[in-house]
């Protein structure tokens, strides 16, 4: 189950990096986005977004799992602020975003805390 939402969490980075680095407007339109970020932004988010798909994608390959809370910690984090985002902005992109990042954390907890037994 560990492994499938890290696969969950690389499709979507990765998918959405190369979206947002090669065709920024149609990616943010895809995401349902009625705000204005320029071209230089989104393409800067893609390369960081397909950075990180990277580096999940060696912790998959490698088997290992000893980060598996951090992404998890990390991924609740990004939530709080895709929320607090869309209260400042009322962009759809947010939600959108926040939607797909919990699609694949509340599983990421649920295996968490199956695997590891709350604390």
């Amino acid at each position: 189950m560990k492994k499938l939402t890290l696969v969950y969490l690389v499709s979507y980075l990765s998918v959405g990096g190369i979206g947002l680095l090669l065709v920024p407007d149609f990616a943010l339109s895809l995401l349902l986005s009625n705000g204005e970020y320029g071209d230089v932004m989104p393409r800067l988010v893609g390369m960081f977004m397909l950075v990180l798909s990277l580096l999940i994608a060696s912790f998959i390959r490698r088997g290992d799992y000893s980060y598996y809370l951090v992404t998890i910690i990390a991924r609740s984090f990004i939530v709080v602020v895709l929320v607090a985002l869309y209260f400042r902005t009322a962009d759809p992109l947010f939600l959108v975003l926040t939607g797909i990042v919990l699609l694949g954390l509340a599983p990421a907890i649920y295996a968490q805390i199956k695997v590891e037994g709350p604390s």
